[in-house]
C-alpha cells in the first residue's frame, strides 16, 4: 500500500512538473511579431479572441483585489481610425514607421486601461497607501497586457505591445470613459514572418537558504 502511494505522489508530481514546463514554454514562445498579415488563424474567430481577453481581464491579480483593469477590442474601421490618427499626430516619417504598419497590416488591437476610479477609491479608503496605488495599478495592466499576449500566441497570433498612449486616446470610441487610463496596446494579426533571434543578458536567479 505504502509503495503504491509513493508512485502515486510520483506520477503527481511528474505530472506538477510537467504542466509548469508547459506554462513556461508558453512563455518564451511568446515574442515581439512586427511583420502581421490582417487576419486570423483559420480556428480563431473573433469571438475567440474577446473571450480570451475577458479571461485575462477577469482573472488577473489586482491589488485589494480591486479589479481595476479594463480593455477594448478594435477591429475593422474601429483599429484604422485609432491608428490613422496617431500616423496623422507624428510629425517625422521615421516615427510613422511602426504606427502605419499596425493600421495597414494588423488585424485589431487590443487597448488596455486601468479605470481611475477605482485607484481614486482605493486611495481614499487606504490612505496609508494612497501613494502606491497608481503603481500597483500599473503592475496589473503589464500582467493582463503579458497574459494576453501569452495567450493570443498560444492561439497562432502574432502581436507586438505598443504605447502611443496619448494619440490613441484622441481616436477612441466616443463612449469609452474619461476616467480610463490607457496603458498599451496588444496589436495582433496572423504572423507573416518568424520572431528574429533573441539574445540573452545574465539574470542568474540566486536561492539563499
Amino acid at each position: 500500500m505504502l509503495f503504491g502511494l509513493i508512485q502515486k505522489s510520483k506520477k503527481e508530481d511528474m505530472a506538477t512538473t510537467s504542466a509548469a514546463a508547459s506554462f513556461l514554454k508558453s512563455i518564451a514562445t511568446r515574442r515581439t511579431i512586427y511583420a502581421l498579415k490582417p487576419e486570423l488563424p483559420s480556428n480563431v474567430t473573433l469571438d475567440d479572441v474577446e473571450a480570451t481577453v475577458q479571461e485575462v481581464i477577469k482573472h488577473t491579480p489586482t491589488s485589494f483585489n480591486s479589479q481595476v483593469n479594463r480593455a477594448i477590442i478594435l477591429t475593422g474601421e474601429a483599429h484604422k481610425k485609432v491608428w490613422d490618427q496617431v500616423v496623422n499626430s507624428i510629425p517625422d516619417d521615421s516615427g510613422k514607421r511602426r504606427p502605419t504598419s499596425a493600421r495597414d497590416e494588423a488585424y485589431g488591437s487590443v487597448i488596455f486601461f486601468t479605470d481611475d476610479l477605482v485607484t481614486e477609491k482605493l486611495q481614499a479608503g487606504f490612505p496609508a497607501w494612497a501613494a502606491a496605488f497608481p503603481q500597483f495599478a500599473d503592475h496589473s495592466s503589464g500582467a493582463a497586457q503579458i497574459d494576453t499576449w501569452t495567450a493570443f500566441t498560444e492561439m497562432g497570433l502574432g502581436a507586438h505591445l505598443q504605447h502611443y498612449n496619448g494619440y490613441i486616446k484622441a481616436a477612441l470610441p466616443a463612449d469609452v470613459p474619461t476616467q480610463w487610463s490607457i496603458h498599451a496596446q496588444l496589436v495582433f494579426g496572423v504572423p507573416a514572418a518568424p520572431a528574429g533571434a533573441k539574445e540573452f543578458g545574465k539574470n542568474e536567479v540566486k536561492v539563499y537558504k
